[in-house]
């Protein structure tokens, strides 16, 4: 198979998961955080069950700081289930350093 097939495959299929694991994709409020790169948080709750993300678009390769605004408090551990990798919110940012320009936060 064609190696630009796959990526595109494990791009739909990494969003395609994040997706059916938090209701607040689909069901949630949307808060935009940061219009340029695009960021912003979704938050879902329903009775004693809540779900909140906060996602990542057009963000540089590499290392980057996106912030969280008040979807994730200072202090929560968080995975971006993008690259697998994980960090802490301080001063309500996130800092990520992966080979992609798309983040998927989740509480970890």
């Amino acid at each position: 198979t064609n190696p630009e097939t796959q990526k595109t495959l494990a791009h739909w299929q990494k969003l395609g998961q994040f997706r059916k694991n938090h209701p607040s994709v689909g069901a949630g409020i949307h808060r935009q955080i940061t219009s340029s790169p695009y960021v912003f948080g979704r938050d879902y709750s329903n009775g004693n069950y809540s779900d909140k993300v906060v996602v990542g678009l057009d963000l540089p390769i590499g290392k980057k700081e996106i912030s969280v605004g008040t979807i994730f408090e200072n202090g929560t551990k968080v995975k971006d289930t993008y690259s697998g990798k994980t960090s802490e919110v301080i001063d309500g940012k996130v800092a990520i350093d992966s080979e992609f320009g798309i983040v998927l936060l989740e509480k970890n």
